[in-house]
């Protein structure tokens, strides 16, 4: 795995990249987690099977703030760059924040290896927390403490 030290927007710069990443975002939804959506057909096999596992790790990822400025426009967890809304009937809102932010996608790959390696939710988030407060990030989102 491939981590660069990047987010989606800078301190100097939150703002104007919420603004767009607000009124930009493409939400589709599908009828369940296997249905994948549509903004996904062009990306790469390694973008679908995440955008998958993301789905299936609803809990824990809901755990996991996201440090690349996106609780400027909403987002509470690192689940929200990828799902937008789960349904009752079991359909999705797909949301393609992450498809264009390497944070986004770094917080939710380390989170899902881990976790499948057996360490404990709140060890994760210890370790996510550890990571990218170090670095130059923007604050993250307001995820509840684990």
């Amino acid at each position: 795995m491939i981590v660069l030290v990047s987010a989606c927007s800078d301190k100097g710069d939150q703002d104007e990249q919420a603004n767009e990443a607000s009124t930009g975002d493409i939400r589709e939804t599908t009828t369940s987690v296997d249905d994948l959506p549509t903004f996904l057909d062009a990306k790469s096999d390694d973008m679908k099977t995440l955008y998958t596992a993301v789905a299936k790790s609803q809990d824990l990822l809901e755990s996991m703030p996201c440090y690349c400025g996106c609780g400027e426009f909403g987002h509470t967890s690192n689940y929200d760059c990828f799902i937008n809304q789960n349904n009752d009937d079991g359909s999705l809102v797909w949301d393609d924040h992450a498809t264009k932010c390497q944070a986004c996608l770094d917080i939710a790959a380390e989170s899902i290896v881990e976790f499948g390696k057996g360490k404990s939710i709140k060890d994760i988030r210890h370790m996510i927390d550890e990571k990218y407060q170090e670095g130059d990030y923007p604050e993250p989102t307001p995820t509840p403490e684990v």
